[in-house]
C-alpha cells in the first residue's frame, strides 16, 4: 500500500505541474524533448552500424532500447535502465558483445561528458562563493593533489594491462572514431543538434515558470541538469537538481520560483520519459517481455547475463 500511495502521490504531483503551465508551452516542450530522444537514438544507431555493419543495427529497435533505458533510469536507482539497454542492444545486434556495446556507449556519451564538464566549470567559476571553494586549500595541498593524480594514473595503467582483451573488445564498438569525417557528421553533428534542442526545452520551461531567460541562465540550468543526472543518488536526480538550481539561479529569481520551475520540469519530463520509453519498448519487444524486464527478477537476470559475457 505504501508503494501504491507513493505512485499515486507522484502522479498527482505531475498533474498539478501540468496544470500550472499553459498547454501550448507544454506541448512545445514535450515535442522538443521527444526530438532530443530521437536524435540521441539516431546517434546510437550510427555508432553501432559502424561497429557492426552486418549486425542488423536498425533505428526502431535501437530507439526502443534507448527509450526503455531512459524510462527505467527515471524510476529506478543504480542506472538499472542502462544495464537493460546494453542487454537489449546486445541481443538485437548480431555478433555484438557487451563490451563492444559499452565501447559504443563511451563514444555516444563523450560529447555530453565534455560539454557537461565545461558547463560545470562555468557554473563553479561564476558562483564560487555558493560552493564555498577555498583556493587556499588547493594551494596548500598541491603535493597531495599531485600524488592522487599519480595514483589514479597507475591504477588506470594496471587496469589497462589486466583487461587488455576486454579493451580490445570495447574498441570494436568505437570503430566510428577511426573515421573522423564520419564521426563528425553522423555523431557529433547529431548530438550537437540534440544539445541545442535540450537547451530549447529548458528555455521553454523557464519561460513557462516566469524564470528570466538569458543565454547565461539557460547554460547554468543545463549545467545543473548535467551534474544532477551524472551524479544522481536518487532516480532522476530528484532533490539534487532542485538544490543546485536554487544556487545557480539565486540572482535571477526567488528561490520558490526556481524550485517550482526545476521540480515542474523534472516531474513532467520524467513522466513523459516513462510513458514514451515504455511505449517504445513495448513496440520493440512486446508487452510480456517489457513487463518481465521491469520486474526485479528480470533486471537481475540482465545484470547476470552482462557479467557472464
Amino acid at each position: 500500500m505504501d508503494i501504491v500511495g507513493s505512485i499515486a502521490g507522484w502522479v498527482r504531483d505531475v498533474f498539478d505541474q501540468i496544470r500550472s503551465i499553459s498547454l501550448p508551452l507544454l506541448l512545445l516542450a514535450l515535442a522538443l524533448h521527444t526530438c532530443e530522444t530521437l536524435l540521441n537514438a539516431f546517434a546510437w544507431r550510427n555508432i553501432l552500424v559502424a561497429a557492426y555493419p552486418r549486425g542488423g543495427a536498425e533505428f526502431k529497435p535501437i530507439l526502443g532500447a534507448y527509450g526503455g533505458g531512459i524510462a527505467l533510469n527515471a524510476i529506478l536507482p543504480a542506472q538499472a535502465g542502462t544495464v537493460a539497454m546494453v542487454g537489449l542492444l546486445r541481443a538485437q545486434i548480431r555478433r555484438s558483445t557487451v563490451l563492444g556495446v559499452l565501447g559504443a556507449g563511451v563514444v555516444q556519451n563523450a560529447f555530453y561528458l565534455l560539454v557537461g564538464a565545461l558547463l560545470c566549470i562555468v557554473l563553479v567559476v561564476s558562483r564560487p562563493a555558493a560552493f564555498d571553494l577555498k583556493a587556499g586549500w588547493l594551494t596548500n595541498h598541491v603535493l597531495l593533489g599531485a600524488g592522487a593524480v599519480v595514483v589514479l594514473a597507475a591504477v588506470a595503467w594496471l587496469l589497462a594491462r589486466r583487461f587488455r582483451d576486454g579493451l580490445a573488445a570495447a574498441q570494436e564498438g568505437a570503430a566510428i572514431v577511426r573515421t573522423p569525417r564520419r564521426y563528425a557528421s553522423q555523431v557529433l553533428a547529431v548530438e550537437a543538434a540534440s544539445y541545442v534542442v535540450r537547451m530549447a526545452v529548458t528555455t521553454t520551461f523557464m519561460y513557462a515558470y516566469d524564470v528570466p531567460v538569458s543565454a547565461r541562465s539557460v547554460l547554468l540550468v543545463t549545467a545543473v541538469n548535467s551534474i544532477s543526472t551524472t551524479f544522481a543518488a536518487t532516480p532522476g536526480g530528484v532533490g539534487t537538481q532542485q538544490a543546485l538550481a536554487s544556487v545557480a539561479l539565486r540572482n535571477y529569481a526567488p528561490a520558490h520560483v526556481v524550485t517550482a520551475f526545476s521540480l515542474g520540469q523534472q516531474l513532467i519530463l520524467t513522466a513523459w520519459d516513462v510513458v514514451l520509453g515504455f511505449v517504445l519498448l513495448w513496440s520493440t519487444i512486446g508487452w510480456t517481455a517489457t513487463r518481465h524486464l521491469v520486474s526485479r527478477e528480470g533486471r537481475g537476470r540482465a545484470r547476470a547475463k552482462a557479467r557472464d559475457e
